[in-house]
């Protein structure tokens, strides 16, 4: 019953707009100028205007909508796209800085290179044991380059170590601050000779030094040329504490090593020893 209601209700509806816009079309086509409205288009006009503003409106925001989402699209690709090109711009740096400091260190290696006793053959450090750091280095050069087992190794900074193995590609480096090195040596200023051996450490230890024997802290450290490995004159390090016991006969000295033992890269084997 209230369906029946309603439909007759909604039929009513119709058939009065349906008068509404045949009275409104009558009116309009009898009046003497038709391009007005007359009172019943007003009235239509007057009900119906604000909801086709509404609806312009409604229509009008979501095209802007719909325009601010593209746009928010298109803001995302090219932030994308120019986070890659951060990304690449800063890798290039960074390959450009890596170049740039190794011919610096390439350039220091050139100025040793022409100083050092000999000829030399220039390697690069491959690969190093991560439990026994300051122990060995294997670098790419080996016998087809001339490279001999007790060869000194040298960087642009002083000595590093000797050649223990060799093949025909590769060497392994004994540094000096392993525990089974020993490099004779002479101070600089007083010419006050001993031994520099590895303590397994980043520094080194100078023993063997006369009680008498005049070293201060920062005197300059330089192989002797005795033994038979390293020609005379190349840096070791760096006196940074003196060592003296009551009683002893000898004293000795902790010694900075020159050669950043603990990030070598580029390096000299000097394979032409006199």
């Amino acid at each position: 019953m209230t369906e029946l209601i309603l439909a007759r209700r909604r039929m009513v509806v119709f058939l009065t707009l349906c008068v509404l816009l045949l009275g409104l079309l009558t009116v309009q086509a009898r009046s003497p100028d038709r391009r007005l409205i007359g009172p019943f288009g007003t009235a239509v006009l007057t009900v119906l205007g604000p909801i086709q503003a509404g609806m312009a409106r409604s229509a009008q925001s979501a095209s802007d909508a719909w325009d601010r989402y593209l746009e928010i699209g298109r803001l995302r690709t090219d932030n994308a796209r120019l986070r890659q090109q951060v990304e690449e711009l800063s890798r290039a740096v960074s390959l450009l800085r890596e170049d740039a400091l190794a011919s610096r260190r390439l350039e220091q290696l050139l100025g040793i290179r022409q100083a050092a006793p000999g000829r030399t053959v220039a390697a690069r450090v491959i690969a190093r044991d991560p439990a026994r750091w300051f122990s060995t280095v294997l670098i790419d050069r080996g016998a087809s380059a001339g490279v001999r087992r007790n060869d000194p190794v040298i960087n642009a900074d002083g000595v590093v170590g000797r050649v223990i193995e060799v093949t025909p590609t590769a060497a392994r480096i004994l540094l000096i601050s392993d525990s089974r090195s020993a490099v004779g040596a002479t101070i600089q200023r007083s010419r006050d000779a001993g031994v520099v051996e590895g303590k397994g450490g980043a520094a080194l230890q100078l023993n063997y030094l006369s009680r008498e024997a005049a070293v201060r802290v920062g005197d300059l450290v330089v192989t002797s040329g005795l033994g038979g490995v390293f020609p005379r004159g190349l840096v070791i390090g760096n006196v940074a504490q003196i060592v003296r016991e009551e009683g002893a006969l000898l004293q000795g000295a902790v010694i900075q090593p020159a050669a950043p033992l603990d990030r070598l890269e580029e390096l000299l084997v000097i394979v032409g020893t006199p």
